[in-house]
């Protein structure tokens, strides 16, 4: 069988995981990329994005290949992206289409709705995808395979939730050269992850959603072996790529202090890229930061999302006690490391005040890079049936979250997204390169106030692309690689 994928501008380590499954049983695979020039989720300037558009090329690349199966895994910000595809596909070819992911695991019903999407992945979707694709080689499609929504006769069958995948080393090691191969620009950087799950549910996160969904069917935070992720990194030093190792865990430092251990020897003899990586407050301990600094840890990501204690624990459901967020902070520069933090604008219910202090937080506790994305409602999570009851959400407004309608990458702006706010985000993007004490007269006669609204891109030069050194900046990389490749190919 012959399956293809057809991906946005982003690399998607769940179809590099069934990919690998697919070709261990004998299936083959290759991916189709739209590379979204001038419309992803940092720059997005309609005109150039029309000039640029490489729609037509990939549909006619993909009619060419003849595929059994079209399988596209999906985000919320390119939901109406993958809809719009699935609609060119099937205006050019006969074949049958599967959304799978985070988005149409939220919403099954709302996504196998669209008249061009035949089957719907709800969680994980190595083994469903197996059986499926086995079931096809022998002409006769199996309609009870969990995970599996399917259309048939006119009816949706919807197949219930199998239990979370348990042992991650029994997995085939992700298909790394389906993405390198379709483009360079994958190869700028390996993204690889050492545990599935999440210890929290933050309110505003999809695993609000989905430790309802499997609902107690086996652990949900699981760990790879320390072996088990050496083995598929050792040999990236020596390959195409080159650059930077990022790990994709929702908090690395939830990994015990003996895997760590393990890990932090093993990595540096045998590894030795530089690498980097999320971690939660509430894990960070002065021996764990000294273990991923041995390994060779060259910046962490922290969420701080709210200076305001009561609004983290009450709204975002993140219960990290103010003292133990700036003990965090401490220990993570008094053990070198490079900081970036993320922290969110237009939480709903925040006022200008409580970004002010969070401006004025920063002034004082200076870090590498400050990222502020503006607040997004996502499908299924907690904080949507906590909006809709205070007055925040009407049902009109999240029939449109769950259609993706005017949906872009929370770094471009936010559902609560006023002129005030805009005006502070824009004050963020330089506060770093200003003095401490031109900033506090900023805030002090709250001269942000005539701060311009940048076009977000701007800002994602001045906040981001300038803020990481050269060497270490991944995501710059990556977006030179990628406009490079495509801007060449359109017109050659």
């Amino acid at each position: 069988m012959k399956i293809a994928f057809v991906n946005d501008s982003c690399e998607r380590l769940g179809v590099e995981y069934i990919s690998a499954v697919l070709k261990a049983a004998g299936h083959e695979t290759r991916l189709f990329v739209d590379p979204q020039l001038f419309d992803d989720e940092n720059v997005s300037i309609k005109g150039l994005a029309r000039v640029f558009d490489c729609k037509k090329k990939l549909i006619a690349e993909l009619k060419a290949y003849q595929p059994d199966l079209v399988g596209i895994s999906v985000v919320t910000d390119f939901y109406q992206w993958a809809v719009g595809m699935t609609r060119l596909i099937k205006e050019a070819m006969d074949v049958p289409i599967i959304l799978g992911g985070i988005h149409p695991t939220s919403v099954p019903e709302r996504v196998i709705a669209n008249e061009s999407v035949d089957m719907v992945c709800v969680g994980e979707g190595e083994y469903a995808m197996l059986e499926l694709v086995n079931s096809m080689a022998k002409g006769q499609v199996d309609h009870t395979i969990r995970n599996i929504w399917f259309k048939k006769n006119g009816t949706v069958i919807r197949n219930e939730v199998r239990p979370l995948i348990e042992d991650l080393d029994a997995l085939p090691m992700p298909d790394k050269g389906l993405y390198s191969s379709a483009s360079p620009h994958f190869a700028e950087c390996y993204y690889i992850m050492t545990s599935r799950g999440c210890a929290y549910a933050c309110s505003y996160c999809c695993h609000s959603y989905l430790k309802k969904l499997y609902g107690g069917k086996r652990k949900y935070l699981r760990d790879r072996s320390v072996s088990n992720v050496i083995l598929e990194l050792r040999n990236v030093a020596k390959s195409s790529f080159k650059k930077m190792v990022r790990f994709h865990d929702d908090d690395f430092c939830a990994h015990d202090h003996a895997w760590l251990k393990e890990f932090a020897f093993a990595y540096k003899e045998q590894v030795g890229l530089p690498f980097t990586c999320f971690i939660h407050p509430n894990t960070v301990t002065e021996e764990k930061i000294a273990l991923l600094k041995l390994a060779g840890c060259h910046d962490v990501e922290i969420g701080v999302q709210s200076i305001a204690e009561a609004t983290r624990k009450n709204i975002l459901n993140r219960d990290v006690p103010q003292e133990r967020l700036i003990r965090a902070m401490r220990i993570l520069k008094e053990g070198g490391m490079d900081v970036i933090t993320d922290n969110i604008l237009g939480i709903p219910g925040q006022d200008v005040g409580e970004a002010i202090d969070l401006v004025r937080f920063y002034n004082e506790n200076r870090v590498m890079k400050i990222y502020c994305f503006g607040f997004r409602y996502y499908p299924g999570t907690d904080i949507i049936s906590a909006a809709r009851a205070a007055g925040y959400l009407s049902d009109r407004d999240i029939e449109r979250i769950e259609e993706g309608i005017n949906a872009k990458a929370f770094i471009q702006g936010g559902d609560h997204w006023d002129q005030a706010i805009k005006q502070i985000q824009t004050f963020f993007t330089f506060l770093l390169y200003f003095p401490r004490g031109f900033n506090e007269f900023v805030i002090k006669n709250r001269l942000f106030r005539f701060f311009p609204s940048l076009p977000y891109f701007i800002g994602v030069i001045f906040s981001n692309w300038l803020r990481i050194p050269f060497r270490y900046n991944w995501a710059l990389h990556i977006t030179i690689a990628r406009y490079r490749r495509f801007m060449f190919r359109k017109y050659r």
